[in-house]
């Protein structure tokens, strides 16, 4: 802070009287009495000779000097450099993404904005024209060239942050095309600099600023933690008798945190887990065994951070469909009557002289799951996933080189999750296939004892080890889809009468299905994005009920609704002919949650302190201020002064009201 006349701190000097006059003792006009007895206490001072006396504590005293002080302040005329604008147009674009709700700095980035660009506003000359442009995924003009400071005031203070990104690129085409048209204009971007930029970046008309906003804009390395929720999908595990849910959870900061992540079923609390994030790490998670009945999911991370705004997320579960499976089979009552116990299946038998692989045009109609029963493949393999059991011969996914008498099944690994709840102990089988482990999967159950070692490849297909023990089910990815392959025959086992039986089946269905169950996943909303209605043929209305409560009511035409209105963050509940169905409206925007503010922008032409070109500075006086401050303590001063009578007008106000 300067001063434009330092002289006046001259004028301190008069608090030396000031604080003389109250070490002077009191003097009082003598006067002759018969006796002094009873006033010995009030008379004490005037025994002394000196005429000062010690200087007691007094708000007086003190009243009065704060006020000296701030009149010398005043008379000082203190003032401080701020950036100003010299040209005749000045072009507010006015950042209102998702991250501009951070609250590094109080009460929020946007508001910090808006404050920067009103002192901007109060700098201007007085015939100086303004356009204020509020900026997220589109552009609003708020103030188009008006020379109204109010309407501009006004405007800044109904910005609102909205919950989606900020694509500058319709932004600075409106300020290209208004600057184009002036004489001296000037462009100033307000931003935590977390903006998409057009690319290529076209020419700009006229000088171009960037202000960034956040805790620490102004270095180049800022760093502002924030943690976010940055997936959540839903999908049912075989049969449709539980939810599991995909959660990814990121930390953008420097140092390692610990969150708490909670997850919530229609409201009720049914999971939670201690997270420790590691700086830029995704960590994704599994919770399974959700309840199916359930109509959304919520996930949120417990505590604060600077950006609440993605510290929750919202899911709904998929629509449950049957899955299509093509069982070739000569007939194996085990088999089926556990396929026939899982709901969500739509089976059909084939016998295997009948077997006709699918066309693969994309309008031949392919089960989602083939089933092979210890028959032989056909040289073309059907489209969808394949689980084949007790293979007959090689394929092109394996080599069968010959039989493994009595094995012993033991779980590959411990912690695998196709075995969970799968006991394998006591388990018999008289025979099982020798398949060498291809590249292409990994074992699940392996055969143990003398004759359990496989043999070197004999085929094309490779091994990942010749000396590698033998798998009796193995599962991977193969030519784009899913394949699990189990070595030995239902009926020369116990498998089947062991209550592990459905319990494994039904876990490799789920593993088999993943990808047909992807396709009838809801597709994530981004907030401000339309989204697609599919509704009954018959319906002429629609109802669309927003996280906040507020319904709109719209018109259907042809069976399809676009519905626009998706700035609000959660579930959207779509009402019509008496059915229901839901959406949900998540951030999910990496660009959003990094909120670290970046100090320049890659602009041509503009100015800042990265650019290497001089900002015009303009000087903010604040003896206005300090006048204010020295009128009130005058007041405060004076009223104190006159309690006294202040205290007996009141009262004898008090009595005749009462009189």
């Amino acid at each position: 802070m300067s001063f434009l006349n330092p002289l006046a701190f001259a004028l301190a000097a008069l608090a030396v009287p000031i604080v003389a006059l109250y070490f002077l003792k009191l003097q009082r006009e003598e006067q002759v009495i018969s006796s002094t007895y009873l006033w010995r206490t009030l008379v004490r001072d005037n025994v002394a000779n000196a005429p000062w006396q010690r200087l007691r504590p007094n708000l007086l005293l003190l009243l009065q000097l704060m006020m000296l002080a701030s009149l010398v302040l005043a008379l000082a005329r203190p003032f401080t450099w701020s950036e100003a604008t010299t040209g005749d147009h000045l072009i507010l674009i006015l950042d209102t993404s998702a991250s501009m709700q951070a609250t590094d700095v109080l009460p929020n980035r946007l508001s910090e904005a808006a404050q920067q660009a009103q002192r901007l506003i109060e700098h201007l000359p007085a015939t100086a024209r303004v356009t204020i442009i509020a900026a997220s995924d589109s552009a609003n003009v708020l103030v188009a060239s008006s020379t109204d400071r109010g309407s501009a005031e006004r405007a800044l203070r109904s910005l609102r942050a909205g919950a989606g990104g900020s694509d500058l690129s319709a932004a600075l085409s409106l300020a290209s095309a208004i600057a184009a048209r002036e004489r001296d204009p000037e462009i100033v971007i307000l931003s935590d600099g977390n903006v998409t930029l057009p690319r290529p970046l076209p020419p700009l008309p006229s000088r171009i600023r960037y202000i960034p906003i956040g805790r620490g804009a102004a270095t180049p390395d800022a760093v502002v933690p924030n943690q976010a929720i940055t997936m959540l999908a839903l999908r049912r595990t075989a049969g449709g008798q539980a939810l599991s849910a995909f959660v990814q959870v990121t930390h953008f900061g420097s140092t390692p945190v610990a969150r708490r992540l909670l997850l919530y079923a229609d409201g009720q609390p049914v999971a939670a887990r201690m997270l420790t994030l590691q700086p830029y790490q995704p960590q994704p998670l599994t919770f399974d065994d959700l309840p199916s009945d359930a109509s959304s999911i919520e996930a949120r991370l417990d505590g604060r951070d600077f950006l609440a705004l993605d510290d929750a997320a919202w899911a709904v579960p998929p629509t449950p469909s049957a899955l299509k499976v093509d069982l070739i089979s000569r007939g194996n009552r085990f088999l089926e009557t556990a396929l026939a116990l899982l709901p969500g299946l739509e089976v059909t038998r084939i016998a295997p002289e009948e077997y006709q692989v699918p066309s693969p045009a994309p309008s031949a109609v392919s089960s989602d799951l083939t089933i092979f029963d210890h028959v032989a493949l056909p040289e073309e393999l059907p489209g969808g996933a394949l689980l084949i059991l007790a293979p007959i011969s090689s394929t092109q996914l394996f080599s069968v080189t010959g039989a493994i008498k009595q094995p012993t099944a033991i779980a590959a690994r411990a912690d695998e999750p196709l075995l969970r709840y799968v006991d394998l102990r006591g388990l018999q089988i008289q025979e099982a296939v020798r398949i060498p482990l291809p590249d292409w999967a990994r074992a699940i159950i392996t055969a143990d004892g003398p004759d359990a070692r496989c043999a070197p490849p004999t085929s094309a297909s490779s091994v990942s080890s010749p000396e590698a023990v033998c798998p009796l089910l193995l599962v991977g990815q193969a030519e784009g889809r899913r394949v699990a392959v189990l070595a030995f025959d239902l009926r020369r086992s116990d498998l089947p009468l062991r209550v592990a039986f459905p319990v494994l089946l039904a876990n490799l269905l789920d593993y088999l299905s993943i990808e047909a169950k992807a396709g009838s996943t809801p597709e994530p909303v981004r907030p401000g994005k339309p989204h697609r209605l599919p509704l009954p043929p018959d319906a002429t209305t629609v109802t669309v009920t927003k996280p906040d409560g507020t319904a709109v009511r719209i018109e259907a035409g042809s069976g399809l609704v676009t519905f626009s209105d998706t700035t609000q963050l959660g579930i959207y509940t779509v009402e019509a002919n008496g059915r229901f169905q839901r959406f949900a409206v998540n951030l999910f925007d990496v660009n959003e949650s990094a909120i670290a503010p970046k100090n320049a922008l890659p602009l041509q032409g503009a100015v800042g302190p990265e650019s290497g070109h001089e900002v015009s500075k303009s000087r903010q006086e604040w003896w206005r201020w300090m006048a204010w401050l020295a009128l009130a303590l005058l007041m405060g001063e004076w009223l104190y002064a006159h309690r006294g009578e202040l205290a007996r007008l009141r009262a004898a106000i008090a009595t005749m009201r009462s009189g």
